[in-house]
């Protein structure tokens, strides 16, 4: 994965949408819809209630909406997702200890 360019801290809420050509970590608690043209990191802290698209999505925290990927979508131990996983065939990789609650496509079309 590339460098992350964009970062929301654990110390901020953000409610929006918000779109960027690079990289994101979120490490804040975020209320709306994200994309990236790179990648979107959700770290332990981070909390989104929202759709995600991006290339590659990694989750390490909680997200409560849809996840729209054109590659990969990766749940570390402590991601916890609540909605639908899109993702190419072969594009999700679970880790012992993150959970998902929702259903899985794997026909997802850019």
């Amino acid at each position: 994965m590339k460098s992350v360019k964009g970062f929301l801290g654990s110390d901020v809420r953000m409610d929006g949408n918000l779109e960027t050509n690079d990289s994101l970590r979120i490490d804040a608690t975020f209320v709306g819809n994200v994309s990236s043209s790179q990648s979107v990191v959700v770290g332990k802290l981070g909390r989104v209630m929202g759709e995600i698209k991006a290339p590659v999505i990694e989750v390490d925290g909680r997200v409560e909406g849809n996840l729209k990927a054109g590659k990969l979508v990766v749940v570390l131990g402590n991601g916890r997702i609540k909605g639908n996983i899109y993702t190419p065939v072969g594009g999700l990789k679970m880790r012992l200890g993150g959970e998902f609650k929702g259903k899985f496509f794997m026909d997802f079309t850019k």
